[in-house]
C-alpha cells in the first residue's frame, strides 16, 4: 500500500497507512536539518512494530544511518541494553518494545531502570508501555527529541546571555 506524506508517497509493505504528523520544528530550526539516530531494544518475541517505527521515523525526520537493533532475551535485560546505547552510542532516543503481557514487578523494575538511564544521560527513551504501537512509538521519540533540542538551544542561550552581562 502506499501512503502520503507532504505530497511524497511511500510504500508500507505492510498494508498499514502511516499517517504521519510534519516535521517537528525546534525553535527556529526544523528536526529535518537534523539527521537524527535511534535504536531499538526488542524483547524476544516483541518485534512486530518495529517495521512499522522505523518508517514513520524515516518518514518524519532524516534518520543518520541505519536504525540499531538490539534483541535482548526478556524485560529486565532491557536497561542494560538501553545503558549501552547511552554509554556506547551516538543514537539520540530509544524505542524499547516490550511484551503486552508481562509480570508486573519485573515491568516495573524495569520502567524504573530505564526512568534512571533517562535521568543520567539525559536521552529520550520511549516505550510499548506508554506508545503500544510503532506508529505512535515513533512519534513520541521523535517529540522527546525535539523537546530535548529546544531545551538544550535554549540553555545554550541562557549561559550566552549569562557570560555576556558578566
Amino acid at each position: 500500500m502506499w501512503g502520503q506524506y507532504g505530497g511524497l508517497w511511500f510504500f508500507n509493505s505492510f498494508l498499514y497507512l502511516c499517517e504521519v504528523e510534519p516535521p517537528v520544528v525546534v525553535g527556529k530550526q526544523s528536526m529535518v536539518m537534523t539527521k537524527l539516530k535511534f535504536g531499538f531494544v526488542i524483547v524476544e518475541g516483541c518485534g512486530e512494530q518495529t517495521m512499522i517505527a522505523e518508517h514513520t521515523l524515516h518518514a518524519m525526520v532524516e534518520v543518520e544511518g541505519e536504525v540499531e537493533y538490539r534483541l535482548v532475551p526478556g524485560t529486565a535485560e532491557t536497561v542494560l541494553a538501553a545503558k549501552c546505547f547511552a554509554e556506547f552510542t551516538s543514537v539520540d532516543a530509544v524505542l524499547v518494545f516490550l511484551p503486552s503481557e508481562e509480570n508486573q514487578a519485573v515491568l516495573a523494575a524495569a520502567l524504573n531502570g530505564l526512568t534512571e538511564v533517562v535521568l543520567d544521560w539525559n536521552m529520550p527513551i520511549v516505550t510499548t508501555t506508554s506508545y503500544p504501537d510503532g506508529l505512535s512509538l515513533a512519534r513520541a521519540a521523535v517529540t522527546m527529541v525535539g523537546i530535548q533540542m529546544e531545551m538544550e538551544a535554549r540553555a545554550a542561550e541562557v549561559a550566552a546571555a549569562d557570560t555576556a552581562v558578566s
